[in-house]
């Protein structure tokens, strides 16, 4: 694991040309399915009536171009990450839907929100598997938080009205939550839901960002210690996003290592840039214990962030895939949208707090 995202999510296999294009050929015939291919049968969740004209056609413009969607979707797959549980609080609860860390159940905070509605067919992003998403008939395939691979893209819109990253994205699953939140609002035909849900969740973190002013203009670094490596995260990641609505600045050493992508991982002579205000560091098993390898490590514990205790630990790599309170949090805090910052807030607070105290 990378950046706690395994190197297959960021570089994905490729298929030879010409065996995918007999092979998905072959399944569009056998399945029925044309590229613009209307509903069939209603979704699992709440999006409303088989073809409802109601509000369409809508047009969004994205990365790779625009998307005209005939009809109401209701049967939505989701490849992006935070894009199901962006849908789910817009009461389009998808068919199938991506976790972006490849859990295998519905995650804790996601089944909250889904209220007793049937949850969405997880299926895995790292590999997108195109003749299981063919499989599925959807009518509106969402690919926005993602690694916006043009070919990827190409591939999906043969299948179905696909959405990408909003035009301007420039990292890997960069797109803020906001944009997301809109952006799926608008292909599904809930934008005055989304507004609300933007709405409600913007005064969550306002109000939490009002509530503990220390937060204000402190530098923060964020980042995973994985396989004895420190990746950091960029301001584009949902992780800073989220430290940097709560009042925090992003810190300026990270951000002169911009690479387009949503991390960066530290060379140990590099190791002094994480020195900040405060350090996230993702870097705890279930039971909240610190992994030996970094409380045993003399060259980041001698960083003056580390000396004054100004880290604030949550769980790592092996714990945001447990059915446990941890995995929950790092999830949470990881995919974010509005169900994550609704679910981890108040969690979240005192961890920092307590960081920015030396406790």
């Amino acid at each position: 694991m990378v950046a706690w995202i395994s190197e297959e999510l960021v570089m994905a296999s490729k298929r030879s040309g010409a065996r995918w294009t007999a092979l998905f050929s072959a399944l569009l015939l056998a399945t029925g399915l044309v590229a613009a291919c209307g509903p069939d049968q209603g979704s699992s969740g709440g999006t409303g009536a088989a073809g409802s004209t109601a509000g369409f056609p809508v047009t969004i413009e994205h990365l790779f171009g625009s998307t005209t969607i005939e009809r109401k979707p209701t049967r939505i797959v989701t490849l992006g990450g935070g894009d199901m549980e962006a849908a789910i609080a817009l009461d389009a609860v998808p068919t199938a839907g991506a976790d972006w860390f490849g859990y295998t159940e519905p995650r804790t905070w996601v089944r909250d929100a889904l209220a007793g509605r049937p949850a969405p067919q997880l299926i895995k992003a790292d590999q997108v598997n195109f003749e299981q998403i063919a499989a599925l008939r959807p009518d509106l395939i969402l690919y926005v938080n993602s690694k916006n691979e043009q070919n990827t893209y190409g591939t999906l819109s043969r299948i179905a009205p696909t959405v990408a990253a909003p035009k301007g994205v420039d990292h890997l699953y960069g797109v803020p939550w906001v944009d997301q939140v809109r952006t799926i609002a608008k292909a599904t035909g809930t934008t005055a839901k989304g507004e609300e849900v933007v709405t409600g969740t913007q005064k969550v973190l306002s109000d939490a960002a009002k509530a503990n002013p220390e937060f204000a203009g402190k530098v923060a670094t964020a980042g995973v210690f994985s396989s004895g490596n420190y990746s950091i995260w960029m301001p584009s990641d949902p992780r800073m996003q989220l430290l940097t609505a709560l009042g925090f600045k992003t810190n300026p050493a990270i951000d002169a290592l911009d690479n387009g992508s949503f991390y960066v991982t530290l060379p140990r002579e590099q190791l002094a840039k994480m020195n900040s205000d405060l350090v996230f560091l993702a870097a705890g098993d279930q039971e909240g214990k610190v992994n030996p390898a970094v409380a045993g490590d003399p060259l980041f514990n001698s960083l003056p962030v580390a000396q004054g205790r100004h880290v604030a630990y949550f769980g790592g790599p092996g714990v945001i895939n447990t059915n446990s309170a941890e995995g929950a949090f790092s999830s949470a805090v990881s995919i974010g949208g509005p169900l994550g910052i609704k679910y981890v807030v108040d969690k979240l607070v005192p961890k920092l707090k307590n960081a920015l105290a030396g406790k």
